[in-house]
């Protein structure tokens, strides 16, 4: 594949036509996303890469060894970057999904959260029901 992307990029530099460079800034945008193995596992899972390569660390490789030649437009891209970057600068956008991942992992503890739930609102209703109930041998009697 570093071939056929760098053959791609090549042609792309013939000066016989005008381009945006759209491959170049393509490869140029993923190098920035990719770093280590597991950002492009991450992409995978999302469904924005996939991998023909055979492991993660070969792609990720590959990218960073193609992005040190790469000279891309980076207005191209520069929308969707800010896109990404203001996505994260929101704080509950990352702090609700990492509460979820760190605390409710398992099954065990997704149910042992909606057992201590349903506890919670059947002791609410059964003092609710006890304090407005119109029996005149209730304990709470309104005076």
């Amino acid at each position: 594949m570093g071939p056929k992307f760098m053959n791609l990029i090549a042609y792309e530099m013939c000066p016989d036509f005008q381009n945006d460079f759209g491959v170049t800034s393509y490869m140029g945008f993923l190098d920035s996303l990719i770093y280590h193995p597991d950002d492009v596992k991450h992409l995978r899972e999302k469904h924005i890469l996939r991998n023909y390569l055979g492991s993660d660390d070969e792609v990720a490789q590959l990218f960073n060894e193609m992005g040190t030649h790469l000279f891309p437009n980076n207005a191209i891209y520069g929308d969707v970057t800010r896109k990404i970057e203001q996505h994260y600068k929101t704080r509950w956008k990352i702090s609700i999904p990492q509460f979820l991942h760190d605390h409710f992992r398992s099954p065990w503890s997704i149910l042992s959260f909606t057992g201590a739930l349903s506890g919670l609102v059947l002791t609410a209703l059964q003092t609710w029901y006890t304090v407005n109930s119109d029996n005149p041998s209730s304990p709470c009697k309104r005076t």
